[in-house]
């Protein structure tokens, strides 16, 4: 009775924990969130350099100003979303679920656009392959 018990376990254990996931360990996420925190400073502190640097003498600076506005906005957004606590930082987690959720339909749009372009000849083999690898990027990036 008890190897017959063993061998039902064994064979249906796996079978009914298939797909289960284990909740992040709080510690572990808190001291995830503080890393990207720094990371996100850190970010910010390079881009406001590096801006200072390519605008220096030139008479399209707002391009630069623009373009630095929109990183640093990525980085201050992931500064505020891990910066919180309690029911913030479960609300800026939600957040990012429904954002990745929403930018993995997007890149299966373009992947399909992309596809279609390619078999109708109105885009060559060279600029599928550049713009397929974009998309592999961004979804490797949001489905890690």
């Amino acid at each position: 009775m008890i190897i017959l018990s063993l061998i039902t376990a064994s064979i249906g254990l796996p079978l009914l924990l298939q797909g289960l996931q284990m909740p992040a360990d709080q510690s572990q996420v808190e001291q995830e969130d503080r890393a990207r925190v720094v990371a996100a400073q850190a970010a910010i502190t390079a881009v406001e350099r590096t801006q200072h640097a390519l605008a220096s003498g030139r008479t399209d600076a707002d391009v630069t100003v623009a373009a630095a506005a929109r990183i640093m906005g990525f980085y201050r957004l992931r500064i505020d979303h891990r910066s919180g606590d309690g029911e913030e930082a479960a609300l800026a987690r939600r957040s990012e679920a429904a954002e990745r959720e929403m930018m993995l339909a997007a890149l299966k749009a373009e992947r399909g656009v992309i596809t279609g372009l390619l078999r109708s000849r109105r885009i060559g083999t060279e600029t599928a392959h550049r713009l397929m690898r974009e998309v592999d990027l961004l979804e490797l990036r949001f489905d890690g």
